[in-house]
């Protein structure tokens, strides 16, 4: 609630607030992608993609009753429009979370998640002629920098070769990886601009509260939609998950606390805008990669970090 309190002493501060916001969005992504390649290995795809709606719901219905609690704000008036971009979120996150955990066995880490970060400049290409986005010279400019920051380290991850470069499981070059790369990004695109048309189609509340109901409304679809084809295709996977409820329990909260990040960021600002600072979960990617997996880090990235840092920059300056 401080935020909103301190929003509503000073309206200035809503400027900015949504950076540090998706700045922490950023990292609760990072460890949840973690944990998500983690449990991948003893969970299929598609139950490794429930965990992070069913162990995160409980958190973001405690948030949302918070937000009611705190805010004394009355429910929105739900919509058609709502509910309709509703489903076109909750399908199209699920969809780049399944292409993002198959990633994870075509290419190590860093790469995976690096080539899912096609979605910044999809959102803001696609978002512009079909959505709500209105993106300025200098958020071309922070957009791009951001994007060659990636690109950068992903050479540097790929040993100078780009993104084609073969992996054990590919029996073309590269190929597989990149479609499945472009596929996760091209979902967690389209689900960027469905939740921020979701969120702004509730035309009562602030946007702590049109935010808290976006994110209960789209991951409770998810796990209603998602729950009954694993309970008809994949039972067993279902019991599977208790076995390791700590870790499913850290994704959950991890992934919660991400979404309500996301969702509030692009309640208040453009898609394209928030996902361009949400690069620096590369940054943070590289840091779990390092310390967990044991991935060595070399002078291009860091080049490459302070390239993202960069376009970060301009939004704030």
């Amino acid at each position: 609630m401080l935020v909103w309190l301190t929003c509503q002493a000073d309206p200035s501060f809503m400027e900015l607030i949504w950076i540090p916001i998706s700045v922490l969005g950023a990292l609760m992504q990072a460890v949840r992608t973690a944990g998500q390649k983690s449990l991948n290995q003893r969970l299929s795809t598609m139950v490794t993609t429930y965990v992070r709606s069913i162990f995160g719901m409980p958190f973001l219905l405690v948030y949302l009753w918070a937000v009611k609690t705190g805010t004394g704000e009355p429910w929105p008036d739900f919509n058609w429009p709502f509910v309709l971009h509703s489903i076109g979120a909750s399908v199209s996150q699920v969809a780049a979370t399944v292409f993002l955990i198959q990633l994870f066995t075509l290419r190590n880490f860093v790469v995976g998640t690096t080539l899912t970060k096609t979605d910044v400049m999809m959102t803001a290409l696609i978002g512009i002629p079909l959505f709500s986005e209105v993106i300025t010279g200098s958020g071309w400019a922070a957009i791009a920098l951001t994007v060659a920051g990636v690109i950068m380290i992903s050479i540097a991850r790929a040993g100078g070769k780009g993104f084609f470069v073969a992996s054990e499981s590919d029996g073309v070059p590269g190929l597989k990886s990149t479609i499945v790369g472009l596929a996760s990004g091209l979902g967690f695109c389209l689900s960027y601009l469905f939740l921020r048309e979701a969120s702004l189609s509730l035309e009562s509340g602030g946007f702590l509260m049109r935010a808290g109901c976006t994110v209960v409304a789209v991951t409770g679809l998810q796990v209603a939609g998602l729950g009954l084809w694993l309970g008809v295709r994949e039972p067993h996977g279902l019991a599977a998950m208790f076995p390791d409820w700590r870790i499913c329990s850290i994704i959950g909260f991890t992934s919660a606390l991400g979404s309500i990040c996301w969702f509030t960021a692009m309640t208040i600002q453009n898609a394209s805008y928030v996902k361009a600072v949400g690069q620096v979960e590369t940054i943070f990617t590289l840091i779990i990669s390092h310390l967990y997996f044991r991935e060595k880090l070399n002078a291009p990235e860091f080049v490459g970090i302070a390239v993202i840092v960069a376009g970060v920059l301009i939004f704030v300056l």
